[in-house]
């Protein structure tokens, strides 16, 4: 018999086609008592986004940080929109806590109603395939009080929060100082992919979800002076490790196909009546 309860959609979430993000807020009066002030009261002035893709086996890569300037709010919400379309897997930490609902209250006070992409994913289901939360999926969906990003990358052997904190933004923006905002968005999303990765290979049992996309993602880094704030991604443990072990696949991989190529030979050989000699 056929169940009327609807089934939970599945969170095996692709990892061909991911879009990272993280935003970097303010608020515009102070919380009495020094507390984390409700998501509501949040004005995003810097948000950041890490496009991974894998194309015809090799890895790219796109970062890209937008600006929310006072009076640019429209087309900073039309910026991040696009960013965000709905054919990819969107990746964040606390982001269905947070970011999502921060950008699309944002969004909506704004009278951005157009915007498909960003709705799309501020929308989607806690157990779909078209966003993941690692702060739910580290912590089993509740199953144990969620984790920091800090804590989850300081057992894992990833660089966080290496000059900046999220309590320094207010002051950095009215200083004026957006490049340093700007930097430490980019270092949050560069935690919450490695984080990702790991999380996506453990997941599928196959570290070569996590070596050989975390070991071009160093090379990526390595290769532009623009990407220097985040070079300690591309030395840190885990890359180190994920580049030796990506090497390691490249020779096993290499080995398997000359394998074939010498067996294909030899089948073509035998299939012409020629003997084989060896």
């Amino acid at each position: 018999m056929r169940s009327i309860y609807p089934q939970r959609p599945s969170d095996e979430h692709g990892g061909d086609h991911v879009v990272v993000f993280d935003v970097e807020s303010i608020v515009d009066e102070a919380v009495d008592g020094g507390s984390f002030p409700k998501w509501p009261l949040h004005r995003p002035v810097v948000a950041s986004f890490l496009t991974a893709s894998l194309d015809d086996r090799r890895y790219r890569f796109q970062m890209t940080s937008i600006v929310c300037q006072p009076g640019g709010e429209r087309d900073f919400y039309q910026a991040v929109d696009a960013q965000m379309p709905a054919g990819v897997t969107t990746v964040g930490f606390n982001s269905r806590g947070y970011d999502l609902p921060v950008l699309q209250l944002g969004a909506i006070a704004e009278r951005r109603f157009d915007l498909a992409g960003l709705s799309h994913h501020a929308r989607a289901h806690r157990f779909g395939r078209s966003h993941c939360d690692l702060s739910e999926m580290y912590s089993l969906y509740g199953g144990t009080k969620r984790p920091s990003l800090s804590e989850i990358c300081d057992r894992l052997g990833i660089p966080v929060k290496t000059t900046v904190h999220g309590s320094d933004v207010g002051a950095l923006w009215r200083s004026g100082d957006v490049d340093a905002i700007a930097r430490y968005c980019e270092e949050d999303v560069a935690a919450t992919y490695c984080a990702w990765l790991a999380h996506h290979a453990w997941r599928h049992s196959d570290e070569a979800l996590i070596v050989r996309p975390l070991a071009a993602f160093a090379q990526w880094i390595e290769r532009s002076p623009k990407r220097a704030h985040l070079m300690p991604f591309a030395t840190s443990p885990t890359a180190v490790w994920a580049r030796s072990r990506a090497l390691a696949l490249g020779i096993a991989d290499a080995l398997k196909l000359a394998e074939r190529r010498v067996q294909h030979a030899a089948d073509e050989r035998a299939f012409n009546g020629v003997a084989t000699a060896f």
